[in-house]
């Protein structure tokens, strides 16, 4: 894999993704632009590091990532300045090089404030064409037209107008501001990514642990669910996967809560940042991002790299999910996510978007006032993504996933290697959590610890 033409086919791609040489302004408070400009670009870094293990160990390993050398990964959970003009990157590429010589990692981390999970795939995907063409031709010079839409304000254009009153289960998510959440408005964004991310380092006990699940296991619950719920509503993959692992997810928790309960500054830290440590809450909230491309319907959409996704929320009660878990548990909380799912209509989007953006401090309120509900779990699926096309000359990947966790109470899902099949999930979280999830009977039963 070589280095040369792998660095020739990103900074190719990114003249179809120009925003990736940008810098990021603010222009009012909570308010934030980028610029590009082609005179003084701000191009992300690409680097290589050597590692002193074999690929063959790696492998050997399943891919854990926390064998992979220092310098793997730069990118921060919170936007961060480097250290030589304090700009921020809106991208990081790694190359990481083994011992033997017998395989690669390629470590790519990418703003949120840019792209989505969707924007980054497809920006993969075409850099993965242009270097598979250089790769057969190294003098290739036409590679096609990008189909790209980069219009940020293609949302607004294409959005409905709110038309009704603000709906529960928004009422539920609602934050009110104070002069704290306003002081960090005005901060610039790398004042304000700087310190965000020196309280997550300091507060934050992090660990990130990988399970399988098999195809055959995903559709033996789901058809399951479908026969003892004994309605015609639509069961999905992702329904059972959420409810699978909320149900686990929140009795790990609670059990790691009722062995470690911390006290002091650390722990006012922790809780101020990531939600409450108290198990007294009567609600789990199981938090999905969603991508709405395809709940408006335009075809701009489509193709549209930057961020379209928002917040489901699914509530289930803490006494439900401390019950045995059981066939009809998983079925009520599946339920529940269809529920939720089948609510992310055009006027929910529209008045979680219209509603962002009316008060500027909106996105720092759960950060700064510790507002969200003590029990919750967010999730990111990436199941559906073609992530195993991407070709960039030498062969599809062997194994995709995050290369680590940047906030605990996270999960994402991953597609397994069609070979393998079925879906990997990659859980974020305490030592304590991760150890009481893989001693946790249903989910040890219907998964495969990865490492």
């Amino acid at each position: 894999m070589s280095t040369e033409l792998l660095k020739r086919s990103f900074y190719r791609a990114i003249e179809d993704f120009p925003i990736f040489a940008g810098r990021l302004r603010q222009v009012q408070p909570g308010k934030l632009e980028v610029v590009v400009d082609s005179n003084n670009l701000n191009l992300p870094e690409f680097t290589e590091i050597q590692s002193n293990l074999d690929f063959d160990k790696f492998e050997a390993a399943n891919f854990d990532p926390a064998l992979l050398p220092n310098g793997a990964v730069k990118q921060t959970a919170f936007l961060t300045g480097g250290f030589q003009n304090g700009d921020i990157k809106l991208a990081d590429i790694c190359i990481v090089r083994f011992k033997d010589g017998k395989g690669v990692v390629l470590s790519v981390a990418a703003a949120h404030a840019v792209v989505d999970g969707y924007g980054f795939n497809m920006f993969m995907h075409r850099w993965a064409d242009i270097s598979r063409k250089l790769v057969a031709d190294s003098k290739a010079t036409n590679f096609g037209a990008s189909n790209t839409v980069h219009n940020r304000n293609i949302l607004q254009k294409v959005l409905p107008t709110p038309q009704g009153p603000l709906l529960e289960v928004l009422r539920k998510m609602y934050i009110p501001g104070g002069y704290l959440s306003r002081f960090f408005t005005w901060l610039s964004p790398e004042t304000r990514g700087k310190i965000l991310e020196t309280i997550r380092q300091v507060s934050a006990d992090i660990s990130i642990s990988c399970f399988h699940v098999s195809r055959e296991t995903i559709g033996r619950l789901r058809q399951s669910v479908k026969e003892v719920s004994a309605t015609n509503q639509r069961v999905s993959d992702n329904d059972i996967l959420m409810a699978a692992i909320t149900i686990a997810y929140a009795q790990s928790s609670l059990k790691s809560e009722s062995v470690h309960t911390d006290t002091g500054f650390a722990s006012w830290l922790k809780s101020a940042l990531f939600g409450s440590s108290s198990n007294n809450s009567k609600t789990f909230v199981t938090m999905e991002a969603a991508n709405i491309r395809h709940r408006i319907p335009n075809k701009n959409l489509e193709n549209y790299c930057g961020n379209a996704a928002l917040s489901m929320m699914v509530y289930n009660p803490v006494e439900l999910l401390q019950m045995p878990a059981s066939l009809k548990v998983l079925t009520q909380v599946a339920l529940s996510v269809r529920k939720s799912t089948n609510e992310l209509t055009g006027e929910y989007i529209a008045q979680v978007i219209h509603g962002a953006d009316s008060e500027s401090d909106s996105i720092f309120r759960p950060l700064i006032y510790n507002a969200r509900v003590a029990e919750m779990l967010m999730v990111t699926n990436l199941s559906r993504f073609t992530l195993y096309t991407a070709d960039f000359g030498w062969g599809v990947p062997q194994f995709v996933a995050p290369v680590n966790g940047k906030f605990p109470k996270s999960a994402l899902f991953f597609p397994a290697h069609p070979s393998k099949g079925g879906v990997y999930v990659h859980l974020v979280d305490s030592a304590s959590i991760l150890q009481h999830m893989q001693n946790n009977n249903f989910w040890a039963e219907m998964t495969e610890f990865v490492y």
